[in-house]
């Protein structure tokens, strides 16, 4: 595993002597990773400095102001939290000061594994992603199909394409390795249709999903759930208690050929062929509905058209 520690720490963060790198952690981090990590900065002469918070309850969630000040005050950061909350407003406070944040919630010591997501030369993938972002960028009309049963459509004019290549070298920068994906945010109220959710509903129970959970869209907006699983998505819902949540906030393309399906979200979410989409907040990805969270479900074998015409058909580019 020693490889995909040293090209997280080497070429995705290039971690400098006396760098101070702030490590978030909560209760349900992999101890394991955190102490390789720790080792890995430490010999590179850096600074690591471990921050346990309480355990969030909804993605997005709010850092506690004492390591938000130390967010601030950090080189790079390295989110390792149980849930995703690099949505929020400390991190994005953080990453305009120029703070390197990889958010990286839920990855396991088997994400660094020697034939796993994090061994890939992310530089070489990079303009694939930047390909496929201006793709996104250049399209007005989308179209998202599996074999599951998913077929949305909605307009992305105007929208830029956001490209994750994974790279966190330059001041500022905010990806979420082993995650490679390129996305945009439909405009809203234009995306209608059914997503089969065959993969996982992220950060929402353990995956992969066991039986598919049916999204129904209309107007851009969720108006119906369905399938056995259903309640793992109302209740994070409910536990957001925000009647914007239910925007159609994203619509991407996982573009990681290392990654797989599998029981880490951010692994899952990276798997070249897949797509997912997310509910509620989309201004990161140039948007304007500033909900309390982001939920992202991914599916698998995915076929993208843009403006009519057949982009990646199950992670074969067309």
């Amino acid at each position: 595993m020693k490889f995909a520690f040293d090209n997280l720490l080497d070429r995705v963060l290039a971690i400098r002597p006396q760098e101070q790198v702030v490590l978030v952690t909560d209760s349900g981090s992999d101890s394991q990773v955190v102490d390789q990590l720790c080792d890995g900065i430490n010999r590179r002469g850096g600074t690591p400095v471990v921050a346990r918070i309480p355990t969030p309850r909804i993605p997005g969630e709010e850092y506690p102001s004492s390591v938000a000040a130390l967010l601030m005050a950090a080189d790079a950061a390295v989110e390792l939290t149980s849930l995703f909350i690099g949505s929020n407003r400390a991190r994005r406070e953080a990453t305009a000061a120029g703070v390197r944040y990889a958010a990286m919630p839920a990855v396991r010591l088997s994400t660094f594994r020697d034939d796993g997501p994090l061994t890939v030369d992310f530089d070489e993938i990079r303009p694939v992603v930047e390909t496929v972002g201006r793709a996104w960028t250049e399209a007005d009309k989308y179209r998202i199909t599996t074999p599951a049963g998913t077929d949305l459509v909605g307009s992305i004019t105007g929208r830029p394409g956001r490209a994750l290549h994974g790279i966190c070298r330059d001041r500022g920068s905010y990806m979420a390795p082993p995650d490679i994906e390129a996305g945009t945010a439909p405009v809203e109220g234009t995306t209608y249709g059914v997503a089969v959710i065959d993969a996982d509903l992220l950060f929402m129970g353990l995956g992969p999903l066991p039986e598919p959970v049916i999204l129904y869209f209309q107007n851009g907006e969720l108006v119906g759930i369905e399938g056995l699983e259903a309640g793992r998505l109302e209740d994070m819902l409910t536990r957001c208690d925000d009647e914007r949540m239910t925007n159609l906030a994203e619509v991407s393309l996982g573009l990681n050929p290392r990654s797989r399906i599998c029981d880490v979200p951010m692994e899952t979410e990276a798997t070249l062929g897949t797509a997912h989409i997310a509910l509620g907040n989309s201004l990161a990805y140039g948007g304007v509905v500033d909900a309390v969270a982001h939920l992202d479900a991914v599916m698998a074998d995915a076929t993208l058209e843009l403006d009519g015409k057949e982009f990646m058909v199950r992670g074969e580019f067309v």
